[in-house]
This record gives structure tokens, sequence and C-alpha cells, in this order.
């Protein structure tokens, strides 16, 4: 629900204002630096005092040690500190989901404003949603921390799946004017992605 609501409230994006550019200052101030601030007002000092009851709060490898300097502790969990998020974890996720589909999100807006095709501006759309797309392959690729192979597996083709099901969204809202149907292909599409990528994200769980 919350994904939602945020993702209506950036449908009110003046994306043929505004641009790309600004889009993402927005969400760096909106999203990214108040995550970094978390991070040191809140969750560090959240893990530092977890240590006597959570182990994996704890900053090094033999997880019976637990560091008593602040400062140190700091340090020494900074390199791992993605790997335990807990509930800031919805902040680079929604900046992510924000970038990703900023280049759908202005195709939308010319479509729902009847604005009729321009080779150089929905090119160019085109262009950036599949650039994003290619870049975010690569944490992907990488995002492999167990050495059997997830990102290869199941994080590669989960972003294959959302490129397929974003295709879909591109050409039905094109074909709207023609055939009315189109706009509530849209609305089962969303569900069945979801589903999709759940299942990617179920399988890899269980394995």
């Amino acid at each position: 629900m919350f994904f939602y609501i945020s993702g209506i409230a950036s449908s009110f994006y003046n994306t043929e204002a505004k641009g790309f550019a600004l889009f993402i200052w927005d969400k760096l101030l909106r999203l990214a630096v108040p995550f970094v601030v978390a991070i040191f007002i809140f969750l560090i000092p959240r893990l530092y005092f977890g240590q006597s009851y959570e182990d994996w709060t704890r900053p090094y490898k033999d997880k019976e040690i637990i560091e008593e300097d602040y400062w140190t502790f700091m340090v020494a969990s900074l390199p791992d500190i993605f790997s335990k998020l807990s509930w800031l974890w919805y902040l680079p996720a929604l900046f992510i989901d924000c970038i990703i589909t900023y280049p759908l999100l202005a195709w939308t807006v010319r479509r729902s404003r009847g604005i009729p095709w321009v080779n150089r501006d929905d090119a160019s759309i085109i262009f950036l949603q599949i650039a994003i797309l290619i870049i975010w392959c690569y944490p992907c690729f990488y995002l492999d921390t167990t050495n059997l192979g997830y990102g290869i597996k199941y994080l590669l083709p989960s972003t294959v799946t959302l490129g397929i099901f974003m295709f879909v969204y591109y050409t039905a809202q094109l074909l709207i004017p023609y055939w009315d149907g189109f706009a509530m292909l849209i609305k089962i599409v969303g569900p069945c992605a979801s589903i999709a990528l759940n299942l990617w994200k179920t399988h890899t769980a269980n394995c």
C-alpha cells in the first residue's frame, strides 16, 4: 500500500516541464538524504545497543565479539550496513523504484495528456528506460553474496521480467486510443507483474 500511494503521488509530477534531472534531484533530497542521515542517527545506535540481544547486529564475523567502543563499532559496521538496514530498507527501495519507473511515468503523462507521438521525445523516453534497466542489471549481477549464483539465476531474470511487463505497459498505452480495453489490460498487467516478480523472490528464498 505504501508503494502504491507513492506511485499515485509521483503521477502528479510534471515530467514535461521538469524532466529527469530535477526528478532525480528531488528524490535525492526526499529519500537518499534522509536515508543517509537515518543510518547515523537511528540505525547505527540501534545496532550498537542491540549487540547484547541480537548477534546479527555485531560488526565482526565472529558473532561472539561485542564491540564496546561506539566509534570503532560504527567504522566496523559501515562496510556491511546494507545487510542490516532493518526498517530503513524502504527508503533505498523506493528511490530505486522511482528511478527505474520514471521513463514509464513520463510516457504515461504524455499519453494521458493526448500528446501525439514525437520521434525525438518519445524515442528518448524509450531509450532512457532501456538504459536504466541495463544499468540496473549491473548491481543485480554482482549482488551475489552467497556464491550460489543468485545474481545470474534470479536477479537478472527478474530484471528481464520487469522489462517485458514494461514493454506491455508502453505498447498498451499507445493502443488505448484505438480500443479502451487496453486500459483494462494495463490494470491486469500490474498484479501479474507483481506475482511474477514475487515468484522469483520466493524461489530465491527457498533455494
